[in-house]
C-alpha cells in the first residue's frame, strides 16, 4: 500500500511539473524576494516566520529571516529565531522541486537558553497566477547548545527534530 501511494504521488508530481508553464513567476525574478511561513518543528514547536532577501537568478535565493515559535511541552514556552537562508529552485518551471539550508540562532525565552541551529529542507514550490508562490517544505533541524544552561533531550549535545513548513512567497 505504501509503495502504491509513493508511485501515485510520484506520477502526480511528474504530471504537475510537465504541465507547468516554462515562464518564471515574478517572485523568482532577479531582485527582492520575501516569504511568510507557518512552521512546525518536531510536532512540539509551532510558529510563524518570515524571510527577506535577494534572488540571485531564477534558481538561487539568499536572505535572512526571523520567527517566533510557541511550544507546548508540559507548559507553554516561547522561542525566537534569526537565520541566514539559502534556497535553490531546481528547474526553470512555475512548479519545481526546491531545497534549502537555514543556519541561525534560536533563543528559548521560557528556559533562557541559547542555541545554534541548522535546517536542511526539500520541498515543492508552485507559481500562482498572481505571480506569487506557494511552497511546502520538509526537512530536519539540528539544534546545538550554545549556552551552558541548555540540556538536550534527544542526544547529549545535539537535538534533532523534523521540520514542516508552508510558505507564501512574494
Amino acid at each position: 500500500m505504501k509503495k502504491q501511494f509513493l508511485i501515485i504521488l510520484s506520477l502526480f508530481v511528474l504530471t504537475v511539473s510537465l504541465n507547468a508553464q516554462n515562464e518564471i513567476p515574478a517572485y523568482r525574478a532577479t531582485g527582492y524576494k520575501g516569504s511568510v511561513s507557518v512552521t512546525d518543528m518536531g510536532l512540539l514547536w509551532n510558529g510563524v516566520e518570515t524571510s527577506q532577501g535577494y534572488m540571485l537568478n531564477d534558481r538561487f535565493y539568499l536572505g535572512g529571516g526571523a520567527g517566533m515559535l510557541i511550544g507546548a511541552v508540559g507548559k507553554v514556552a516561547y522561542a525566537g529565531r534569526v537565520f541566514a537562508d539559502v534556497q535553490s529552485y531546481w528547474f526553470p518551471h512555475k512548479s519545481t522541486l526546491t531545497s534549502g539550508i537555514r543556519v541561525g540562532y534560536l533563543r528559548n525565552f521560557s528556559g533562557e537558553t541559547d542555541n545554534l541551529e541548522a535546517d536542511i529542507t526539500v520541498g515543492w514550490s508552485w507559481g500562482l497566477a498572481s505571480g506569487h508562490g506557494l511552497s511546502v517544505n520538509a526537512g530536519l533541524c539540528a539544534v546545538f547548545p550554545a549556552g551552558i544552561s541548555y540540556v538536550a533531550i534527544n542526544l547529549p549535545h545535539v537535538s534533532l527534530a523534523p521540520v514542516l513548513s508552508v510558505a507564501f512567497e512574494f
